[in-house]
């Protein structure tokens, strides 16, 4: 469980970091107009730290920040998700990334 545990955190934060780095550096299209530009870029940087939150706790010994990260993250997701309204397709990569993002916050919280 460990294993699959830190398969998903690697991935996720990859994900979660590249995405938060096209947000930060990208300037909003006509679907993002919903925010002004400092505030994509907020949630840009939220994203990015919630992505670093989810490997470098448990690599410097500080793993129940792990969770902390997981759900933010999960959070951000589906609070974006909601600003945009995506269709069904662009909802799965939200949908699926935020509860595998759960997953590991419930797995690391015991």
């Amino acid at each position: 469980m460990n294993i699959l545990l830190w398969v998903l955190q690697i991935l996720l934060a990859l994900y979660y970091a590249m995405g938060g780095s096209w947000m930060v550096s990208k300037a909003p299209g006509a679907w993002l107009k919903l925010l002004p530009k400092p505030a994509w870029v907020a949630l840009g940087a939220l994203q990015i730290l919630f992505a670093l939150g989810l490997v470098l706790p448990g690599m410097i010994g500080m793993p129940k920040l792990t969770p902390i990260a997981a759900v933010g993250v999960a959070v951000e997701t589906l609070l974006v998700a909601v600003l945009t309204k995506p269709k069904f397709q662009g909802l799965l990569w939200v949908v699926i990334p935020a509860l595998l993002a759960a997953f590991v916050a419930y797995g690391r919280m015991g």
